[in-house]
């Protein structure tokens, strides 16, 4: 999933860009001259490194550098100083001139002063360049060190956060859509003993509804949702059930969470749980309906996050689903099309179609086309044979994000 980054620029301005471009190719320039000169021009990173005598490690680094096209890859492949002036004394024992290795050397000079100067390090020069394109493989390390840092302060992680909604014209309300929600954490683990974990945040009231967007929910299992308590799925949660701690903020906000207990793998637990809502959204399109937008907040640190989305065969009207990913770090305010964010940080990308019928398998949780059969027969749905599947997934998100589902709306 490539990611975006936006480069505003005022007139008069160093452009960061194209000076990055300039710097790193002059030092491609320069590598490439030297091992031209040592006859060397074209050869494979081991005859590099047989040639000069060095190590094969470091022959294939300044191969590789010289010859990448990729600006991100080839910064990542650049030696430190020290491996610099390796290669520049084996190839000066070659015969190579001093023009050429002086070359080298300013060149590597320059870079490393341009990285200090414009972005203080080399981890920060190489995300700065995300706005000329970025390598999908230095975005995935980036985002599980992310993951394993957040996991350590915070004292908590998970293998899977799902979200799955299931959409169908309501009976009771034929100018609306009912939703089955199902979600949940598979493999949450503590790091910390006294760390208790918020995992749903339900809103009793909202100074913006009206009448007309109000809605009954019901959990799947009432026999287990008590009293307001968290709606779980039982079956598909560990036991004895996770123990969930509820209370009511002063904004008025109804919060549970995952109660202190033991750490580690011992400790694992997971929480599923499911509800319906009859008559939660809109079925037809109107001016002020025109898409249908849904949303996954992600505050955990998760191996993998997974969000689908079934649409019954009748609403023909809901087109094809794209994904988005939002930051949530500046609660910043919308403009109209968020809710309280409206510039994605990556996307939209289409949703990976899952056919009709879906194939609903996923290897990252193997007991999930089972709950999807459970939840389905307990809602009294039937079978998801008359749906078309959609899914977004991301391995290792960063967070806070909000995770988006986005369909057009049409008058068809």
């Amino acid at each position: 999933m490539p990611f975006m980054v936006r480069e505003t620029q005022k007139p008069g301005e160093p452009n960061f860009s194209n000076e990055a471009v300039v710097c790193v190719r002059r030092a491609q320039a320069a590598v490439s001259e030297l091992l031209t000169g040592a006859g060397l021009g074209g050869a494979r990173p081991t005859e590099v490194g047989r040639y000069l005598g060095v190590d094969k490690t470091l022959a294939w680094k300044m191969s590789r550098f010289s010859e990448s096209k990729d600006l991100v890859k080839a910064v990542k492949h650049i030696p430190g100083t020290g491996g610099i002036e390796i290669v520049l004394k084996a190839a000066a024992a070659k015969g190579v001139t001093e023009d050429r290795i002086n070359a080298v050397r300013d060149a590597d000079r320059a870079f490393r002063d341009f990285v200090r100067q414009r972005a203080g390090d080399r981890r920060s020069f190489e995300a700065m360049l995300a706005a000329g394109g970025r390598d999908e493989r230095i975005e995935l390390e980036e985002r599980k060190s992310f993951y394993q840092s957040a996991s350590a302060i915070w004292g908590v992680r998970a293998k899977v956060q799902m979200l799955t909604l299931c959409l169908k014209p309501s009976e009771q309300h034929p100018d609306r859509v009912d939703v089955l929600q199902i979600s949940g954490f598979i493999d949450f683990e503590r790091l910390r003993a006294d760390v208790p974990w918020i995992i749903r945040r339900l809103w009793t009231s909202d100074t913006e509804s009206t009448t007309d967007n109000d809605f009954e929910r019901s959990p799947v299992c009432p026999e287990a949702a008590t009293n307001g308590s968290l709606p779980v799925i039982p079956e598909f949660c560990t036991h004895p059930l996770p123990e969930i701690q509820q209370f009511k903020g002063n904004n008025g906000v109804i919060y549970d969470e995952i109660a202190p207990g033991p750490v580690g793998k011992h400790g694992a637990l997971t929480c599923v749980t499911g509800e319906l809502y009859s008559g939660a959204i809109p079925r037809n399109w109107s001016p002020e309906n025109t898409f249908g937008r849904y949303e996954l907040v992600l505050r955990t640190p998760v191996e993998w996050v997974m969000f689908d989305i079934f649409v019954h065969e009748d609403l023909r009207n809901f087109g094809d689903f794209r994904y988005s990913i939002f930051g949530l770090l500046e609660d910043r305010p919308g403009v109209g099309i968020g809710k309280s964010h409206d510039r994605p940080i990556a996307g939209p990308e289409e949703a990976a179609g899952l056919g009709t019928p879906p194939i609903v398998h996923t290897s990252r949780y193997g007991d999930y086309a089972r709950l999807l059969e459970h939840a389905m027969e307990r809602a009294g749905w039937g079978e998801l044979a008359s749906y078309r599947g959609y899914r977004s997934e991301i391995e290792y998100p960063a967070t806070p994000w909000c995770l988006t589902m986005q369909c057009d709306i049409t008058q068809d």
